[in-house]
Formats: C-alpha cells, sequence, structure tokens
C-alpha cells in the first residue's frame, strides 16, 4: 500500500528501550531479565516485559510521551498502562511494577490513577538516556502523527487511489 512507509517503527521500543530496562531491572536486582510469557491466576496467559530469572520480579515497560500534540491528557496511553496494571495485579510475584520511562507522563500517570492502583504493585519512573529519549520522541511523534485524523483521511484516499489506478 500506499502509505506503508509512514508506518512508525516502534520496533525500536523493543529492541532498544525494553533491554535497557531489563539491564537496569539486573543491576538493581542482582539476576538477569527478559520478556516472558507468564501464567495469571485466572488460567490466562500474558507476556510480560521484564521477568527476573527466579520470576520474582515482574514488570511491564511503558514509554509514553507526555501530553498529546494537541496538549491533552494522553487518555490512550494511560488506559492501556491501566490494562498493564491489571495484568499485573492477576500474576503472582513479590515485585510487580510498571516502569514509565518518560517522567512528564509518569506525573500525569501517577495523578490520574490514584485509588486504582492494586496494592502491591509499583508504578515507577525509569528516565531514559537523552539520545534514546530522543529516539522514543521521534517514534511516538511518528505513531501519534499515525492515528490522526489527517493520517486516517490520507490514507482512505491513497487506497482509494491504489483502488482507481488498479482498475484502470
Amino acid at each position: 500500500m500506499v502509505y506503508a512507509q509512514w508506518v512508525a517503527n516502534t520496533s525500536y521500543l523493543r529492541r532498544e528501550v525494553e533491554p535497557y530496562i531489563r539491564g537496569r531491572l539486573a543491576e538493581e536486582f542482582s539476576q538477569p531479565f527478559s520478556a516472558q510469557v507468564l501464567l495469571l491466576r485466572p488460567g490466562g496467559r500474558h507476556e510480560f516485559d521484564a521477568v527476573a530469572s527466579d520470576r520474582t520480579v515482574v514488570a511491564s515497560i511503558k514509554a509514553a510521551s507526555g501530553l498529546t500534540s494537541g496538549g491533552r491528557i494522553p487518555d490512550g496511553k494511560i488506559k492501556n498502562c491501566l490494562a498493564e496494571l491489571y495484568y499485573l495485579s492477576l500474576v503472582d510475584a513479590p515485585v510487580r511494577r510498571l516502569v514509565l520511562t518518560t517522567p512528564v507522563f509518569y506525573d500525569i500517570f501517577v495523578r490520574k490513577s490514584v485509588g486504582a492502583i492494586a496494592d502491591g504493585i509499583e508504578v515507577v519512573c525509569v528516565p531514559l538516556p537523552a539520545a534514546m529519549q530522543q529516539m522514543v520522541d521521534q517514534v511516538v511523534r511518528a505513531a501519534s502523527r499515525e492515528v490522526s485524523p489527517a493520517a486516517s483521511r490520507a490514507a482512505v484516499a491513497a487506497e482509494v487511489e491504489e483502488e482507481l489506478h488498479d482498475e484502470t
């Protein structure tokens, strides 16, 4: 499709940011961490971004930015983090964490989630190195453009144009 060139490279988050955070957790807890699918108490499964080798620490990592490009509270990102808190509440581990990497988003999320975090789950901020944060900001901006109304209109227009071209 014509608009595929606009797709944000969110793999950077998985390839660079998550290993960085796992490394920080490994330093803190003196053991290696990896992404793992764990069994939830009700019987389902969920992939967590950082699980200690002895499974005593389970964490979800979110590299969300602060306000939206329009200057609004990022409700979708907050809901995504609340979903991760839900999954963390369903796994057995002495330490369960939601790790946020952007201080501005951390402040917003902590204010918006008062009373919504289960006992025994921590929300922490682990800022990224400046160069890595700049790359995350670029990825987030590109992803935000993809879901904007203008991007949706452009994608539909490109599909229609491609279909019309194919018919001729």
